[in-house]
């Protein structure tokens, strides 16, 4: 019983040791990237492990690589330990045409804890034993290196987001060729890098040549850089300066993986933002109506067109014919001082099309416009005009109006101590003069009254009402009362002229004029 206790604690502690790897890889330090790319990390820190990534390393183990063996054993083996789970790798061994193959099958292999045992276990085996001269397997199979790449980044499963590590001195040697690097079909190669890698893959070449190389004319760059695209070389002349490499390797990763998620950030950006232009006094300008991002805040930009005709007084358009405009537009965002610094880190070519180029020509079309070319504003012109309009129109309402044709009737009540009085006049056109020596003439009134129509522009004499007019020509007063509410309105002095109605209007009021005990009332009808 005590035995079976042991062996199950043996057993424990042998599963507990195989995930050490992988739980040590889990540990990872961002303190170098959140010191370099505070904002970015901040944007993308959260994605950084799980945006996936596809490590492709071809290591040269010809008999003149030796002297890096210890080195690129020991620092292989640190990052596949560093790496996150469900990355992939790939490992290429690179001697003679006939052995030049992936160590163990590791093909585009996804981390998994058991997994990245057997890939460190494959490490430490004999197959990843660099040669010794005279072995049979020596050799520089460059060809077929560059095609196994090239089938490793075509596997269907591969991230599109794929490193190459090129750690060779580069230089074509095999049984069947020697050195003679144009007995192979290079240019059969290149059709095999498919789009979908083309633009999201980092290619590193390690120069592993402490004494350089013997025959200048078997190295491969030209054409390795004629398949996948210019690649980064990378001296490493002896091995503190490879190890060194190898210690900066999982930050350069780090940053290649934000700027890959940059450019999706960036490409998505443009597709979805749309230009267009608006005229503003002189000058036709670019709009921008910006996608819901926090990633571009503004622009600025150069005119698309500006007029250079000078302005005249009166009002004038200048006809503009479509066309399509190219200006240069220099885009906004808080992260632009990281995004250069991280695009110089990864060796992007500002002039690539995918490059996150925040100073960019854009070409607006221009549709056929006119545009304003006027000393004074549109706005201005427009009051002018408005201004005329209602001048005209007040003008012919002034002229349309005829208050002294009216057909009215007149009556005067005299009130006093021998009872009352009515006298009753008509006219059909005003003025009239009712009172003392007037049109309609009251006995024994000493006061004389004239009614008269008066005619008044709305916009010249805002204040002053269109309608009939009374005046008080003799006399003393006369008390203006309205004949809803007997409310007294105005008294009238004599000599005065106060308003009584609106044209159109029925009259409202009465006159009251008093003299002694006998009073005058005045209604108009």
């Amino acid at each position: 019983m005590k035995n079976k206790k042991i062996l199950f604690f043996l057993t424990c502690m042998m599963a507990l040791l195989s995930v050490l790897p992988a739980a040590k890889a889990q540990d990872h330090d961002f303190s170098n990237m959140e010191k370099e790319y505070p904002l970015l990390m901040q944007r993308y820190g959260d994605r950084l492990e799980s945006r996936n990534a596809h490590y492709i390393f071809a290591i040269d183990i010809s008999s003149s690589m030796t002297q890096y063996e210890q080195v690129v054993r020991e620092s292989l083996k640190t990052f596949v330990n560093a790496i996150p789970e469900n990355d992939q790798v790939t490992i290429i061994v690179v001697c003679d045409e006939n052995n030049t193959n992936y160590l163990n099958s590791i093909k585009c292999i996804t981390i998994e804890p058991m997994v990245r045992r057997s890939i460190i276990d494959a490490i430490n085996s004999q197959q990843f034993k660099f040669l010794r001269r005279n072995d049979p397997h020596d050799g520089s199979d460059m060809f077929t290196m560059t095609s196994r790449v090239l089938e490793a980044m075509n596997v269907v499963s591969s991230s599109d987001l794929t490193f190459v590590y090129l750690l060779t001195d580069f230089e074509y040697w095999t049984h069947r060729n020697k050195f003679d690097k144009r007995a192979e079909d290079w240019a059969s190669l290149k059709p095999l890098l498919t789009e979908k890698h083309r633009g999201a893959m980092c290619k590193y070449g390690v120069e592993l040549a402490q004494k350089g190389v013997s025959h200048p004319e078997a190295v491969i760059k030209p054409e390795l850089d004629a398949i996948f695209g210019p690649i980064d070389y990378q001296p490493a002349s002896d091995a503190a300066i490879l190890k060194q490499w190898f210690g900066h390797i999982v930050d350069e990763i780090r940053a290649q993986k934000i700027n890959s998620m940059l450019k999706a950030d960036w490409q998505l950006w443009l597709a979805n933002r749309k230009l267009g232009i608006a005229i503003h006094d002189r000058r036709v300008e670019m709009t921008l109506q910006n996608p819901d991002t926090n990633l571009i805040s503004g622009f600025t930009a150069e005119a698309v067109y500006t007029v250079e005709k000078e302005p005249t007084w009166y009002p004038s358009f200048i006809r503009i014919d479509s066309a399509d405009v190219c200006i240069t537009a220099n885009y906004e965002s808080k992260y632009a001082e990281e995004i250069h610094k991280l695009q110089g880190l990864c060796k992007v070519n500002p002039k690539s099309e995918d490059a996150v180029n925040l100073s960019r020509r854009e070409t607006i079309t221009m549709p056929h416009i006119g545009v304003w070319n006027s000393t004074l504003p549109k706005w201005a012109w427009a009051l002018i005009i408005f201004v005329f309009v209602l001048i005209i129109i007040s003008l012919i309402w002034e002229a349309m109006q005829k208050p002294q044709k009216r057909m009215t009737s007149i009556q005067v009540k005299r009130k006093g101590s021998n009872g009352v009085d009515t006298f009753n006049g008509d006219t059909d056109f005003l003025p009239y003069t009712i009172g003392e020596g007037g049109d309609l003439s009251v006995p024994g009134a000493s006061w004389r009254l004239k009614i008269e129509p008066r005619r008044y522009n709305p916009i010249f004499n805002i204040f002053r009402k269109t309608g009939y007019y009374g005046t008080l020509e003799s006399g003393d007063f006369a008390d203006i009362i309205n004949e809803m509410t007997d409310y007294k309105i105005a008294t009238l002095q004599v000599g005065k002229t106060a308003f009584l109605f609106r044209y159109k209007r029925a009259p409202m009021v009465r006159l009251e004029i008093a003299e002694g005990i006998t009073t005058y009332v005045i209604t108009i009808s």
